[in-house]
């Protein structure tokens, strides 16, 4: 084997080396990426309900009602 292949291989392996470092070092920070991922989809679809429950109170008729006889009592 001549120098020039082994300075090939060694620096080949120490590239190689430092990827797999990187991802074992980086495995841990994806698990608890994907648990703020759920945690935020479940906080996101806890709003959706909430939005659903707002929009049905505010387009009943009752709320309308409410609201134009408390407009009423503003006018005096």
């Amino acid at each position: 084997m001549n120098p020039f292949e082994m300075v090939v291989i060694i620096v080949a392996l120490g590239i190689l080396g430092g990827v797999v470092n990187h991802f074992f070092d980086n495995r841990g920070d994806m698990e608890a990426s994907s648990k703020e991922h759920k945690r935020m989809q479940a906080r996101i679809d806890e709003m959706e309900d909430r939005i659903r429950i707002l929009e049905r109170i505010v387009t009943d008729e009752k709320y309308d009602l409410k609201r134009q006889f408390h407009n009423l009592g503003d006018d005096k």
